[in-house]
């Protein structure tokens, strides 16, 4: 495979797990000079997350806005982008590899009043807001 071929599915790799889209420019003068990645119109990515501790504060994610505690158990997660079309799911848990916690129950929907932004609800197994770390991930057509 030349090394125009490999670059070129080596960046198709990187869009489809990134969920950003390069594109290549290839050099007149010398035929043989490995292309040279250059951003393409910036792009919204169709994947993003958000990992956040149970007061409320943004551990890690992917185009995430803000992050804010409401109240007991009940948080605010926004993104750089329009998730209002998308599907989303969450998962108590902990920010780090390991560990875990007790039973718990996590409800995500749509925050009204935005189009990017997902309204958070962590329970203890007794069906009470309790805060609790948590995990959402936004996936777009």
């Amino acid at each position: 495979m030349g090394t125009r071929r490999k670059l070129g599915a080596a960046l198709a790799a990187a869009a489809l797990v990134g969920g950003t889209y390069f594109a290549t420019s290839a050099s007149a003068s010398t035929p043989n000079a490995p292309n040279s990645p250059t951003m393409a119109a910036a792009t919204t990515p169709a994947r993003v997350f958000a990992v956040v501790n149970s007061d409320g504060t943004k551990l890690r994610g992917k185009a995430v806005a803000s992050t804010s505690r409401l109240s007991a158990g009940t948080y605010d997660v926004r993104f750089n982008r329009n998730v209002s079309a998308c599907a989303w799911t969450g998962t108590v848990g902990f920010r780090t590899f390991g560990g875990s916690t007790g039973p718990a129950i996590i409800t995500v929907t749509g925050r009204a009043g935005t189009n990017n932004g997902l309204f958070v609800s962590t329970y203890n197994s007794a069906g009470s807001l309790t805060d609790e770390p948590f995990l959402v991930v936004v996936v777009c057509s």
